[in-house]
């Protein structure tokens, strides 16, 4: 793929017409501010250079002959976003320079091998897509873990088979470079984009399902740390007891989703998962005692984030953090209010489980329309995320 260079007036039209789809040159004109005769002159060089293309004419309510209409020209790159995670499940959807989903796979991990699942779910995306694996531009792929500063896996608990090499096993694999991201980080991106955090200059989204993390936002700059441990908070200890850095001490402890299942399991509700407890509309006292202590769990972890960030909202993500939907953040949130002095506002996600993906390919979509345009979006995101890593 030949990278282009573009002016910053030529990437604005690019950016318009992939925003709108399709606009005339009249349209054009109107929502950039240039001139008609530059913006002629802008579509004919755009079109010449294979980034815009007509798409027929277009009815005016106006005297005169129909408009032509253009649209970018969007198969020049492709991208796969990707959650995995190990012994459950890889997610996998592929797009193109418009962010648009062109396949959407999911399926179960088979074998012991990670990367098998992750390689089979990617290729099955990009046949469903129309694609060959090793034309895609990058994979992003969102893991649960450490990713450290060179862009490869550091550690996540309990899955020893996804362990230090897979970015360069599963580039080698699909043949086409690949990404490791935290999964939390995604789904806080995608919340920042266009969730229930835009707008919002510091936030924290909590994720609580099988395991549990945190991604923290603070002047819309991502908090990695320096080894990319923030928001491993699954780990930290909850007593003076037990080991340093263990899943069996930490949070994971208090609000993991087996955690949740043991106070279930003790309410006589052993047939219940916590996702079912908190989404019954009509809950009987042992669902409603089940539901305060998982409330009062949650806001145990919210208050000692909110104590150290001090966060303007906690977005709650995951199977159980988004089973109970804006009730039971609202329950967490009035808990904070009453029993303490934080004001932190508690929500749940926009996204469900489909956040990582959609976070995934919001990184990707800018990162590809940059290297084939030469030049970064006219109108660029004020917040600041981490650029991708990997080769």
């Amino acid at each position: 793929m030949m990278r282009k260079s573009l002016s910053v007036n030529e990437r604005m039209v690019l950016d318009l017409l992939l925003e709108r789809q399709s606009a005339s040159r009249a349209t054009i004109s109107k929502a950039t501010g240039l001139s008609k005769p530059s913006t002629g002159d802008l579509v004919v060089r755009l079109v010449e250079a294979g980034l815009v293309t007509p798409v027929g004419e277009v009815s005016s309510a106006q005297r005169g002959p129909n408009a032509v209409h253009f649209r970018a020209v969007t198969d020049l790159c492709h991208v796969a976003g990707v959650e995995m995670q190990p012994g459950r499940f890889v997610h996998a959807v592929v797009s193109d320079l418009s962010g648009a989903a062109l396949s959407d796979v999911r399926i179960p991990q088979r074998g012991d091998d990670p990367v098998e699942t992750v390689a089979e779910a990617v290729a099955a995306a990009c046949a469903e897509a129309g694609i060959e694996p090793s034309r895609l531009w990058q994979v992003l792929a969102g893991t649960p873990g450490v990713v450290n500063p060179q862009g490869d896996m550091d550690f996540v608990s309990g899955h020893p088979a996804w362990r230090a090499g897979q970015r360069g096993r599963l580039a080698a694999r699909l043949g086409c470079p690949v990404a490791l991201e935290n999964d939390v980080n995604l789904a806080a991106l995608a919340e920042a984009e266009s969730g229930n955090a835009a707008g919002i200059e510091s936030f924290t989204l909590l994720r609580l399902d099988e395991g549990i993390g945190a991604a923290t936002v603070v002047n819309r700059t991502l908090l990695r740390g320096a080894h990319g441990y923030a928001g491993e908070i699954g780990l930290a200890p909850t007593t003076g007891g037990g080991p340093l850095g263990s899943s069996s001490a930490g949070f994971q402890s208090l609000v993991g989703s087996a955690a949740l299942q043991e106070v279930l399991d003790g309410l006589g509700l052993d047939g219940t998962s916590p996702e079912q407890a908190l989404r019954d509309d009509d809950p009987g006292d042992g669902l409603r005692a089940f539901r305060r202590e998982a409330a009062r769990r949650v806001a145990v972890v919210v208050t000692t984030i909110a104590t150290v960030v001090d966060p303007h909202r906690v977005v709650l993500a995951g199977t159980v953090g988004t089973a109970g939907a804006e009730r039971f953040a609202a329950e967490v949130e009035e808990l904070l209010r009453a029993e303490s002095p934080l004001r932190t506002e508690v929500v749940a996600s926009s996204f469900g489980p489909g956040g990582v993906v959609r976070g995934a390919l919001t990184l990707l979509r800018e990162a590809a329309r940059e290297s084939v345009y030469g030049i970064g979006a006219v109108a660029a995101p004020v917040r600041t995320w981490p650029e991708l890593r990997g080769p």
